[in-house]
């Protein structure tokens, strides 16, 4: 009877150990499970177009790989400040004309600045704070937001200067993406341009409805064709990488806590823990200083 007793016992106990083991491999709560195996969104899409980035989610996306060379770190930078000459021109043109989808897409350029910043949050990059509304250390970027700002007037001028922002945003987003090496700076820049995408149909939209036309200045007529047929787009998803990890500092590299990138305010990468510094300046369309003509 007691040799029963044991049997049994010993019985539940077993099954007992492979239940835990069952849940142990199954429970949807295990970090080390969530963060492997869930796809997530990147970027968010509102009904009227203005799309922006789930914040939360573009890092543990990213994956360990070597530290950013210098002709990275001023391409990173470069883009930041291209989403800042949008962004202030849209805030710019809210203030004029109070309507809301210079303010609902402003506030996505916004978001594009901080998701470029995520790349130097991740890779241990020090950077400057945004300059003021409307200021630019880059001569060339100062003349082309002035000269934006003074077109866009009346409404409709102003959302053709948007047209031409994304425009022009989609062809050299989709130029750089067939050279871009890191892939996580790929993840930034496409689905920024998903966003630009985005952004041209809405102001496309908004001009036809204010009784104008738009007449693309970069794209051939297929291509303009193409992307006004479709509706607005969400981006793929991405699975976890990295177990989460919030910094590259277990790359191959190394780290020991210390930055290792820093760009100043005119774009020029004054430090960099992998390879020479500043950038090279004649990769046009590439990374780097070439990046749209030498900004």
């Amino acid at each position: 009877m007691k040799t029963n007793s044991i049997i049994i016992l010993l019985a539940i106990c077993a099954i007992s150990l492979s239940l835990a083991s069952c849940t142990k491999e199954t429970n949807p709560n295990t970090p080390e499970l969530l963060v492997s195996a869930t796809p997530s969104d990147i970027i968010e899409v509102k009904s009227d177009g203005a799309t922006t980035f789930a914040l939360a989610g573009v890092t543990p996306a990213f994956d360990s790989t070597a530290d950013l060379t210098a002709d990275e770190i001023e391409f990173i930078y470069a883009v930041r400040e291209d989403e800042k000459v949008a962004r202030d021109l849209y805030f710019s043109f809210f203030g004029k004309f109070g309507l809301k989808p210079f303010e609902n897409i402003g506030k996505a350029e916004d978001n594009h600045i901080k998701a470029t910043e995520k790349l130097f949050d991740y890779y241990e990059i020090d950077y400057p704070a945004l300059s003021e509304n409307g200021k630019f250390e880059n001569v060339i970027r100062q003349k082309l937001f002035d000269s934006l700002l003074l077109k866009g007037t009346p409404e409709l001028e102003a959302f053709k200067v948007m047209a031409f922002l994304e425009e022009s945003n989609i062809v050299e987003y989709e130029e750089v993406l067939k050279t871009i090496a890191n892939p996580n700076i790929k993840i930034v820049i496409e689905n920024l341009a998903r966003a630009s995408a985005n952004h041209f149909k809405a102001a496309i939209r908004h001009i036809t409805a204010l009784g104008g036309t738009y007449t693309p200045a970069l794209m051939t007529q297929e291509q303009y064709k193409a992307i006004i047929a479709i509706g607005f787009e969400k981006g793929k998803r991405y699975m976890h990488k990295n177990n989460g990890s919030t910094t590259n500092s277990d790359n191959k590299l190394g780290g020991n806590g210390q930055k290792r990138g820093s760009v100043n305010r005119k774009g020029n990468c004054n430090l960099a823990s992998n390879g020479a510094f500043p950038g090279s300046q004649n990769r046009q369309g590439n990374v780097g200083k070439g990046y749209r003509g030498g900004k």
